[in-house]
């Protein structure tokens, strides 16, 4: 099962209007990219600093980024736009590094009012977690707060995923090897029987021949044949 993962891009129809975070992975270069959109659309349309979130934050299509919005609304649309935001999802990779990124990024926002606490931190990255894994989380119901023996539990969780994946491509590939083969033995088996078959016909019409030998000629047909010009080797 492959995990590759589309990139966001940027979706803007023109400079006055509010550009659109699409779907995908957030890469440095996208979020900067989205940075400058919502600058541009702010210097055209003149928005005031207390408007400049509100008039963005319905462009990101994300899912799970749109459910994170709604769930700090209040507090997200009191911040000016220059202040710098966690965003980012778990997507493909492995829960354990990703965790480990949002960690380091939640650093660099110490200071700010962005900055997130131990048990927001967690309800961050249970709400922004791999679709798969969320479904096996909730099922579990696994329901420590201390943020580091959380993410210990659910990093277990996230290893039977990928080991699942694992043997899920592994398996896929054996089939196709396995079918690929039985195509090539079933060939050559109705080879071989067009062969077989065809050998045992023309095998079939040769016995099925009565071979006749004819009589020695006598003195009288070898003479009529003389007086003729006949032939004597047929």
């Amino acid at each position: 099962m492959s995990t590759t993962t589309k990139v966001a891009h940027i979706d803007q129809k023109s400079a006055n209007k509010p550009p659109f975070l699409t779907v995908g992975q957030l890469t440095p270069e996208v979020l900067k990219a989205w940075e400058q959109s919502c600058n541009q659309f702010f210097l055209h349309r003149k928005t005031k600093d207390e408007d400049k979130v509100r008039k963005v934050a319905w462009g990101m299509q994300d899912p799970l980024i749109q459910d994170w919005y709604l769930n700090n609304q209040d507090r997200l649309d009191k911040l000016a736009f220059k202040e710098k935001m966690l965003v980012s999802t778990q997507g493909q990779h492995p829960f354990s590094k990703w965790a480990i990124d949002v960690q380091s990024q939640n650093t660099l926002l110490c200071g700010t009012v962005s900055h997130l606490t131990d048990i927001y931190l967690l309800y961050y990255l249970e709400s922004h977690m791999n679709a798969d894994l969320a479904a096996n989380y909730y099922t579990e119901g696994i329901s420590e707060k201390d943020l580091h023996e959380w993410i210990e539990k659910v990093c277990l969780l996230d290893e039977r995923r990928l080991c699942y994946l694992a043997c899920f491509d592994t398996t896929l590939c054996a089939d196709r090897t396995h079918s690929n083969a039985d195509k090539k033995t079933v060939v050559g088996n109705n080879t071989s029987r067009l062969v077989e078959q065809s050998t045992s016909n023309t095998t079939s019409t040769n016995s099925g021949k009565t071979f006749t030998r004819l009589p020695t000629l006598s003195d009288t047909e070898h003479q009529l044949l003389r007086d003729n010009n006949g032939c004597f080797k047929c």
